[in-house]
């Protein structure tokens, strides 16, 4: 079965970005983001794509925007207009897929949700972009992996693993 990984970070507030940007610096969750997104099929929403502005290598990224004229100006990237023409995507295709971001993503995908990868930064950063709410009542916290401030690290983190129950 197609895992659907749903990776982000967020500060007390839930907020997820700042400015269309992170607004935080976390080398070591950004190693995580790309361990967990590796070889997956990486969905994004178009404004979280304006933010990263290229293909991640090793991943195929697919970009969703209602903007039918939009192009991503690399041939590698997947665009798709509508929930039904990633849907048909991830059917097609014979791997795991990472939801990236943005908040619309993360709301839209919710239900399809096998596995939530969610970075608690201890910290308020008075972001604009906001996580999903989440009911974890139909997740189990399948691991918790603290991580410290330090010269490298911002802010204190706590990496939580969750996987939808049957």
């Amino acid at each position: 079965m197609t895992k659907i990984k749903m990776v982000w970070a967020e500060d007390k507030q839930h907020a997820i970005g700042k400015n269309g940007d992170l607004p935080w610096h976390l080398p070591d969750d950004l190693k995580l983001f790309k361990q967990e997104t590796m070889g997956t099929l990486m969905i994004m929403g178009r404004t979280t794509w304006d933010s990263i502005g290229r293909p991640l290598p090793n991943r195929t990224t697919l970009v969703l925007t209602h903007q039918t004229d939009w192009q991503p100006g690399y041939d590698d990237v997947l665009v798709a207009h509508s929930m039904s023409e990633v849907l048909a995507k991830i059917a097609a295709e014979d791997r795991d897929v990472t939801i990236a971001g943005g908040a619309t993503m993360y709301q839209a995908f919710m239900p399809y949700a096998t596995d939530l990868i969610i970075t608690k930064v201890a910290g308020d950063v008075a972001g604009d972009t906001f996580a999903p709410t989440v009911d974890l009542s139909q997740f189990e916290l399948i691991a918790s992996q603290p991580h410290p401030k330090d010269e490298r690290h911002d802010y204190a983190f706590v990496v939580e693993r969750y996987q939808r129950k049957n």
